[in-house]
Protein backbone atom coordinates (compact mmCIF):
# COMPACT_ATOMS: atom_id res chain seq x y z
CA UNK A 1 0.00 0.00 0.00
CA UNK A 2 1.32 3.79 -0.75
CA UNK A 3 0.80 5.50 2.32
CA UNK A 4 1.64 8.95 -0.01
CA UNK A 5 4.56 9.66 2.54
CA UNK A 6 8.06 10.09 1.84
CA UNK A 7 10.68 8.30 3.62
CA UNK A 8 11.09 11.41 5.81
CA UNK A 9 7.58 12.32 6.35
CA UNK A 10 6.27 9.17 7.63
CA UNK A 11 8.97 9.45 10.77
CA UNK A 12 8.67 12.74 10.67
CA UNK A 13 4.55 12.27 11.29
CA UNK A 14 5.10 9.55 13.81
CA UNK A 15 7.14 11.22 15.85
CA UNK A 16 4.98 14.67 15.91
CA UNK A 17 2.16 12.05 16.85
CA UNK A 18 4.26 10.78 19.58
CA UNK A 19 5.65 13.80 20.96
CA UNK A 20 2.71 15.87 21.25
CA UNK A 21 0.73 13.40 22.62
CA UNK A 22 0.09 14.51 26.32
CA UNK A 23 1.08 11.78 28.83
CA UNK A 24 -1.75 13.09 31.15
CA UNK A 25 -4.52 12.51 28.70
CA UNK A 26 -4.97 8.71 27.63
CA UNK A 27 -6.84 9.78 24.65
CA UNK A 28 -4.05 11.72 23.16
CA UNK A 29 -1.92 8.59 23.82
CA UNK A 30 -4.09 6.53 22.15
CA UNK A 31 -4.87 9.01 19.62
CA UNK A 32 -0.95 9.05 18.67
CA UNK A 33 -0.58 5.10 19.00
CA UNK A 34 -3.57 4.18 16.71
CA UNK A 35 -1.96 6.65 14.02
CA UNK A 36 1.24 5.40 14.39
CA UNK A 37 0.16 1.73 13.95
CA UNK A 38 -2.18 2.81 11.34
CA UNK A 39 0.95 4.65 9.49
CA UNK A 40 3.42 1.08 9.87
CA UNK A 41 1.01 -0.78 8.70
CA UNK A 42 0.20 1.18 5.91
CA UNK A 43 3.73 1.67 5.19
CA UNK A 44 5.64 -0.92 2.37
CA UNK A 45 7.65 -3.57 3.62
CA UNK A 46 11.30 -2.74 3.56
CA UNK A 47 10.41 1.26 4.40
CA UNK A 48 13.58 2.27 6.32
CA UNK A 49 12.20 3.83 9.17
CA UNK A 50 9.70 0.97 10.11
CA UNK A 51 12.21 0.09 12.61
CA UNK A 52 12.40 3.66 14.09
CA UNK A 53 8.43 3.52 13.61
CA UNK A 54 8.21 0.78 15.78
CA UNK A 55 10.67 2.46 18.24
CA UNK A 56 8.63 5.05 18.61
CA UNK A 57 5.71 3.12 19.24
CA UNK A 58 7.07 0.81 21.69
CA UNK A 59 8.21 3.72 24.04
CA UNK A 60 4.33 5.58 24.08
CA UNK A 61 3.08 1.35 24.88
CA UNK A 62 5.67 1.17 27.39
CA UNK A 63 4.83 4.35 28.97
CA UNK A 64 0.90 3.77 28.72
CA UNK A 65 2.24 0.05 30.56
CA UNK A 66 3.99 1.95 32.99
CA UNK A 67 1.24 4.22 34.04
CA UNK A 68 -1.46 1.46 33.92
CA UNK A 69 0.08 -1.96 34.98
CA UNK A 70 -2.19 -3.79 33.11
CA UNK A 71 -1.02 -6.76 31.60
CA UNK A 72 -2.69 -5.91 28.21
CA UNK A 73 -0.60 -3.10 27.92
CA UNK A 74 2.97 -4.70 28.67
CA UNK A 75 1.26 -7.22 25.90
CA UNK A 76 1.33 -4.55 23.43
CA UNK A 77 4.90 -3.34 24.52
CA UNK A 78 6.22 -6.79 24.14
CA UNK A 79 4.43 -7.40 20.60
CA UNK A 80 5.44 -3.89 19.17
CA UNK A 81 9.26 -4.99 20.89
CA UNK A 82 9.19 -8.08 18.72
CA UNK A 83 7.86 -5.97 15.84
CA UNK A 84 10.77 -3.52 15.81
CA UNK A 85 12.88 -7.26 16.06
CA UNK A 86 11.33 -8.11 13.05
CA UNK A 87 12.37 -5.45 10.78
CA UNK A 88 15.43 -4.52 12.02
CA UNK A 89 18.93 -5.63 9.84
CA UNK A 90 20.99 -7.76 11.56
CA UNK A 91 24.25 -6.59 12.37
CA UNK A 92 23.01 -2.64 13.56
CA UNK A 93 22.68 -0.81 16.58
CA UNK A 94 18.76 -0.82 15.76
CA UNK A 95 18.80 -4.63 15.64
CA UNK A 96 20.35 -4.34 19.36
CA UNK A 97 18.40 -1.63 20.87
CA UNK A 98 15.39 -3.46 19.40
CA UNK A 99 16.35 -6.76 20.79
CA UNK A 100 17.11 -4.78 23.96
CA UNK A 101 13.64 -3.39 24.43
CA UNK A 102 12.13 -7.14 23.57
CA UNK A 103 14.57 -7.89 26.89
CA UNK A 104 12.91 -4.77 28.95
CA UNK A 105 9.43 -5.85 27.94
CA UNK A 106 9.59 -9.26 28.65
CA UNK A 107 11.26 -8.48 32.30
CA UNK A 108 8.68 -5.64 33.03
CA UNK A 109 5.56 -7.72 32.20
CA UNK A 110 6.70 -10.66 34.64
CA UNK A 111 6.84 -7.97 37.33
CA UNK A 112 3.10 -7.40 36.58
CA UNK A 113 2.32 -10.85 35.49
CA UNK A 114 4.79 -13.17 37.47
CA UNK A 115 4.31 -15.84 34.39
CA UNK A 116 7.61 -17.89 34.83
CA UNK A 117 7.08 -17.69 30.84
CA UNK A 118 8.73 -14.27 30.68
CA UNK A 119 11.67 -14.94 32.61
CA UNK A 120 12.03 -17.83 29.78
CA UNK A 121 11.31 -15.64 26.81
CA UNK A 122 13.69 -12.85 28.21
CA UNK A 123 16.56 -15.55 29.10
CA UNK A 124 16.51 -15.74 25.54
CA UNK A 125 15.84 -12.37 24.67
CA UNK A 126 19.07 -11.57 26.08
CA UNK A 127 21.01 -14.10 24.38
CA UNK A 128 19.89 -12.54 21.01
CA UNK A 129 20.54 -9.15 22.42
CA UNK A 130 24.48 -10.62 23.58
CA UNK A 131 24.47 -12.28 19.39
CA UNK A 132 22.98 -9.24 17.90
CA UNK A 133 25.26 -6.60 19.78
CA UNK A 134 28.31 -9.32 19.05
CA UNK A 135 27.57 -8.67 15.37
CA UNK A 136 27.79 -5.16 15.30
CA UNK A 137 30.97 -4.09 13.15
CA UNK A 138 33.19 -2.13 15.42
CA UNK A 139 33.43 1.34 14.45
CA UNK A 140 36.38 2.03 12.34
CA UNK A 141 38.86 4.48 14.24
CA UNK A 142 41.00 6.68 12.80
CA UNK A 143 43.69 7.65 14.81
CA UNK A 144 43.92 11.15 14.80
CA UNK A 145 47.80 12.58 13.91
CA UNK A 146 48.78 13.99 17.54
CA UNK A 147 50.51 17.28 17.68
CA UNK A 148 53.61 18.05 19.40
CA UNK A 149 53.14 19.65 22.78
CA UNK A 150 55.82 22.42 23.38
CA UNK A 151 56.33 24.06 26.32
CA UNK A 152 58.71 27.13 25.85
Amino acid sequence: MDTGLGDTEFIHTALVLAYTAEPSEPVHVQHAIDEIYRLLHEAPVGHPDLVIGWGVLFDLLQERAERTNAPADWDAAVDAAGCMVLVSDPGTELAVRAWRRQWQALLLRHQITRDPEDLRNAAAAADSLATAAAAVPAPLHQSRPRRLWRCD
